[in-house]
């Protein structure tokens, strides 16, 4: 009897404990696509979600919406101008847009003329808009992940923290573009940290430094007491002699050699002013002096090159108590060098701009941190809510891209092989902070030090594709990576983690989701081409190719791109197509037979010149078992107007996307 009372009790408590559980944690919440991290890619990733008719939950972590561009205070595009495509460029014309009502340039910044800066909360301003704009998106900030939970190796529901209250969210596809890669973890998707893959991941393996960047600006009025860095900071004498070989008051302008000046510091980093009606172009060194507001995003790098370490540990991603003491470390570097600006500088009149909106939610918790003394916290409490993450955990995708898929020709200024699943352009030159040693990258993947290019010596960048399998797990489904957290090597990281590619490859993931869901298969399952046709009509660029004729503008744009992508077209030149010129029967029957793979073709008029009727007629014998499913692309195929390259294009463009998408393939469970 005590033996089954005990057992009731037992069970009864179980009951209990079990209601507290569930009280603990609010109802499911159910959307198609659930993206979690609201930074560039992100934010990409649901506005082009949305537009195509999903609903979206997106969840941040931090009170920032942004990620690395605003949250981080890394406002200055790392823009080399060819990637200016898509979602990218659709939000630096709108920042364009404000600066001009305001009549600022945003030209500012890394002494060019062709340049891209704004504050921000401008950029956060225009990112909110852009995601109130695209559809049914419902924006939660301050929401972590706590735990995912799978079905048939599916990624289904996950659980969330919303300002502290436990939430369980379904979804039919989660995307992780969070900073670090932290929900990947949850799904039990291979990732890569560092050079090491889980669940093997082992801390003495690095990835680039961090930084804490700081919003500074000259304050003509005179500097508010408060805003005096009061001291020297915790570790200033440790940091000090490298700052000295950074920039000092009389070093040289840029291009030069180090150590730079005052001016050139600004310029590196220079963000709009409004208030300040002087004339100032990155371009021209004269007008430097004029700056009045930038970034502290040089010296600062954590740990750095003056720690004597090789670079961050990737305990940095895998512990939260060493990335919380790391990020108030890079903090606390950058507070030391605002104190280097204020005096051995003699900037004192510049300190931290109290006007973006920071100082509410801190990923570091900064304000517990015994070490550092109260009477910072007026100066601190306007610093970003985060630290710059360069380099995050990466998921083990379908496809994994390496050093040799961005090795770019200096003379095209591209890679020199075109990839046909191409998702997204790429243009930075690999920019590693760090170490990298042989034994710091990926040796499985055939990469050593002598194979990363010179790309800053010899051609500054130039474009390279991402392929869509980069998005996908290797295994998991119901799973997309975006953000930093795509599968690349350590290599590639440095030349994909820049906010322009960013963007694009989270639009890319948006994309992907949407088409997916909607045709009620996994990502996995989808040929590319279906996600392209979509990021084409959105304008953003997949091709290698910018033809002169072929304007962005142009009816034919989105066709040529295709045609390039597949090959089934061949370009006049580098950089002319022929969109113009006349078509021949022996082009068109190459052409279908390239694009659709069809060996036998009904024969053709001997006359050159072929009309849009004549072609469309040609088409209805070709396609005549198939009539009905074509009809609509060949109805719309209707004159007496000769038919030119541009218009094939075009047409092949539509075929391709009536053609079956799913052919043998069963459904899988959405």
């Amino acid at each position: 009897m005590r033996k089954t009372s005990l057992l009731i009790f037992i069970a009864l408590l179980l009951i209990i404990f079990a209601k507290e559980a569930q009280s603990s944690t609010k109802e499911s919440h159910s959307y198609d696509l659930i993206v979690v991290g609201a930074g560039t890619g992100g934010c990409s990733a649901a506005i082009q979600a949305a537009r195509l008719g999903l609903s979206v939950a997106l969840m941040e972590e931090s009170n920032y919406v942004g990620g690395q561009m605003t949250g981080a205070a890394v406002s200055t595009m790392d823009d080399k101008t060819k990637t200016r495509t898509g979602i990218y460029l659709e939000f630096i014309t709108k920042i364009k847009e404000y600066y001009d009502a305001q009549n600022t340039k945003i030209n500012v910044c890394y002494w060019g003329s062709d340049t891209i800066s704004f504050d921000p909360w401008v950029g956060q301003m225009i990112l909110k808009k852009m995601i109130a704009e695209a559809g049914k998106v419902d924006l939660f900030l301050e929401t972590t992940a706590v735990s995912a939970e799978l079905a048939e190796n599916r990624v289904s529901s996950a659980l969330f923290s919303v300002k502290g209250e436990k939430m369980k969210f379904k979804a039919k596809i989660f995307i992780d573009a969070t900073e670090c890669g932290d929900f990947i973890p949850l799904t039990k998707a291979r990732y890569c940290s560092g050079n090491s893959i889980s669940p093997l991941i082992s801390n003495t393996n690095i990835i680039q430094n961090i930084t804490y960047p700081a919003v500074v600006k000259r304050y003509k009025d005179g500097l508010p007491k408060e805003l005096i860095v009061q001291g020297k900071p915790p570790r200033y004498d440790e940091y000090l002699p490298h700052f000295r070989k950074v920039i000092t008051k009389d070093g040289d302008s840029w291009p030069g050699e180090y150590p730079f000046n005052i001016s050139t510091h600004n310029a590196y980093r220079a963000i709009p002013d409004v208030t300040n009606k002087k004339y100032i172009d990155g371009g021209v060194p004269e007008t430097w002096s004029n700056i009045t507001k930038t970034a502290i995003n040089w010296a600062n790098d954590y740990p750095g090159d003056d720690s004597g370490l090789p670079g961050m540990s990737v305990e940095f991603l895998e512990s939260p108590n060493y990335r919380l003491q790391s990020s108030r470390q890079a903090m606390a570097k950058t507070l030391a060098f605002l104190y280097y600006m204020q005096t051995e500088l003699g900037m004192t009149d510049w300190s931290v701009d109290t006007e973006q909106g920071y100082g509410e939610w801190f990923s570091n918790d900064w304000k517990e941190w015994s070490d550092m003394p109260e009477k910072y916290t007026p100066i601190l409490s306007h610093f970003p809510p985060f630290p710059y993450v360069r380099e995050s955990r990466r998921i083990v995708g379908v496809k994994t891209m390496t050093v040799y898929d961005v090795k770019r020709d200096n003379k095209l200024g591209r890679t020199l092989k075109s990839i046909p699943d191409s998702i997204a352009l790429g243009e930075y030159p690999v920019d590693i902070h760090g170490q990298n040693k042989n034994s710091y990258l990926e040796s499985d993947l055939g990469e050593t030090a002598d194979k990363i290019p010179n790309d800053w010596k010899d051609n500054d960048g130039g474009l390279f594709q991402i392929p869509m399998a980069v998005l996908i797990p290797e295994k998991i489904d119901g799973l997309l990576a975006a953000e930093k957290n795509i599968s690349v090597s350590r290599v590639v990281n440095g030349a994909t983690r820049l906010q322009p590619v960013t963007m694009l490859t989270g639009q890319a993931a948006g994309a992907l989701a949407a088409v997916a869901i909607k045709n009620r298969v996994q990502p996995r399952d989808l040929r590319p081409f279906d996600v392209q046709y979509e990021l084409l009509k959105e304008k953003s660029q997949l091709s290698l190719f910018n033809f002169k004729d072929v304007p962005t503008y142009s009816s034919h744009w989105a066709g040529v791109e295709a045609a390039v992508l597949y090959e089934y077209m061949t370009p006049q030149s580098e950089r002319i197509f022929g969109s113009y010129e006349k078509t021949t029967w022996d082009e068109i029957k190459d052409v279908i037979k390239k694009a659709m793979n069809i060996a036998e073709l009904p024969e053709t008029n001997a006359e050159y010149n072929v009309s849009v009727d004549t072609f469309a007629e040609w088409l209805r014998a070709v396609f005549k078992e198939d009539l009905k499913k074509y009809e609509s692309v060949l109805e719309n195929l209707v004159g007496e107007k000769p038919m030119t390259r541009g218009k094939l294009a075009s047409a092949i463009m539509e075929i391709k996307r009536v053609t079956p998408r799913f052919k043998d393939l069963k459904e899988k469970t959405m």
